[in-house]
């Protein structure tokens, strides 16, 4: 049974499909478009249709084949793994495995995109394929853009969205979050690629920083510990990294990746769903599909993150938050040590999506307000005048005047002005460091990493 938004939804694509032949449905990371998409294809059954319902990984293979299961409906497999049963109207369908076999195949009525907003030539390959034929296109994914930034206007010709996040927390269908920015890395040298880091540039420069790392398992211990926390890397040498470091600190963790086989990956998972782990370090494994209550066949929820893994990708960054935003009765415990909010705001930051690209505002167009971060607690909120989490009051550098025994004073300002000119000074990340220390800061290297990331973000 579907809720009322999902149902809402799905016949609003319905709709769309009418007219259009390719439509991209929008829902958030958590919003069931697996089930979603499973009740379309169910309800085409009686007609006869001819469906592929195809996925980009492995992973997300065995999760859809669980999910078909429940709809008690025959298909067939579309894999190396699977025998081929040509005669199912249904089919699920690995996306490489798929293209390779494109001559081979008869293309349905209507072929199902999951993650649609991930892949390049092979999928566009595919896409021709299906629209060549006559097909009908629906697309499922959270964030429609395209890993590297470019919009998705050539695969589809109109997109249907389903509640924003902010909605979806309302409801009680996604965790609420509390989100600290701790510190920041030094990524000055880090060249950028495709709409994101260099790998190979970021893994060095995070693989390096041990004050990082160390920062990031102080900060869990100190106001997570016994969470189940999902701590995101760069490369699988950093994983380890971080994972010893824990470890050294006395916290049960272990890494997992997409190397390590079924069983071993799933024994991990089941010692971290029973506690006996609380730290879980992955590489590009539990960015998106990946479902680890699936992968252990027990009830697995994801409490806390350590974000280790600095991104210029949007549809990146809101695939990570949503492995800690599935629903839990408290608040997910969201630890910045990327400097991402400076690039992306919050989680649940209202987006406007279009598969031209990121709409641009007009200039009549309301500002969307910045993050601010409280400098005693590290706690990442919109702004206000305290820290909704520690209370901290925000300096305010007035322009008000003030009356003193009949005469209008102007308020002092001069302090706040030689703190910010002392800071704008400061032209390297290691000066930075020294005016925290020469101000008695608590954490002088997580202020100066986060200053040094807001600059290089206007920069960029």
């Amino acid at each position: 049974m579907l809720y009322d938004d999902q149902a809402d939804l799905v016949a609003r694509v319905r709709q769309a499909m009418r007219k259009h032949k390719r439509v991209l449905m929008q829902a958030c990371t958590g919003a069931g478009k697996t089930r979603m998409t499973a009740d379309m294809i169910a309800g085409t059954k009686a007609k006869g249709t001819r469906s592929i319902f195809m996925v980009p990984r492995k992973e997300l293979l065995r999760q859809t084949i669980e999910t078909m299961g429940e709809y008690d409906m025959p298909f067939g497999v579309i894999s190396p793994d699977h025998a081929p049963q040509p005669f199912a109207k249904c089919q699920i369908a690995m996306s490489p495995t798929l293209a390779r076999r494109l001559d081979r195949i008869t293309p349905p009525d209507v072929l199902f995109h999951d993650e649609a907003h991930y892949g390049g030539a092979e999928i566009a390959r595919i896409i021709q394929w299906a629209t060549d034929a006559g097909s009908w296109i629906v697309g499922m994914s959270a964030t429609p853009l395209k890993t590297n930034g470019k919009p998705m206007g050539d695969w589809y010709d109109t997109m249907v969205e389903g509640l924003p996040m902010a909605d979806l927390i309302k409801l009680g269908r996604l965790s609420d979050y509390r989100y600290f920015a701790p510190s920041t890395p030094d990524l000055s040298g880090v060249k950028s690629s495709d709409g994101d880091f260099v790998k190979s540039q970021l893994a060095a420069a995070m693989e390096a920083d041990s004050v990082l790392i160390g920062d990031a398992v102080s900060t869990y211990k100190a106001h997570a510990a016994g969470r189940l926390n999902v701590v995101f890397c760069t490369s699988r040498k950093h994983a380890g990294l971080v994972c010893q470091s824990f470890q050294d600190a006395g916290v049960a963790a272990c890494m997992i990746d997409g190397t390590m086989g079924d069983d071993e990956r799933a024994a991990i998972i089941k010692r971290f769903a029973r506690r006996e782990i609380t730290v879980l370090c992955n590489v590009e494994l539990l960015t998106f599909g990946f479902d680890l209550s699936a992968a252990a066949k027990m009830d697995v929820t994801v409490e806390c993150m350590s974000d280790l893994r600095p991104t210029k990708s949007l549809p990146l960054q809101l695939q990570k938050l949503g492995r800690v935003l599935r629903r839990k009765d408290f608040p997910a415990l969201i630890f910045d040590h990327a400097g991402n909010s400076t690039r992306h705001g919050l989680p649940d930051d209202p987006r406007e999506w279009s598969l031209d690209g990121k709409k641009k505002r007009e200039a009549s167009d309301e500002k969307s307000q910045p993050v601010r971060q409280c400098p005693e607690c590290y706690f990442v909120a919109r702004p206000s005048p305290c820290c909704p989490n520690c209370g901290f009051v925000f300096p305010v550098a007035s322009r008000m005047v003030e009356e003193r025994e009949g005469e209008l004073a102007e308020v002092k300002r001069g302090e706040i002005v030689a703190r910010k000119r002392e800071q704008g000074r400061a032209d390297t990340l290691e000066d930075l460091i020294k005016v925290g220390i020469a101000r008695g800061m608590a954490n002088p290297h997580g202020w100066a990493r986060h200053v040094w990331a807001a600059r290089e973000a206007k920069r960029a």
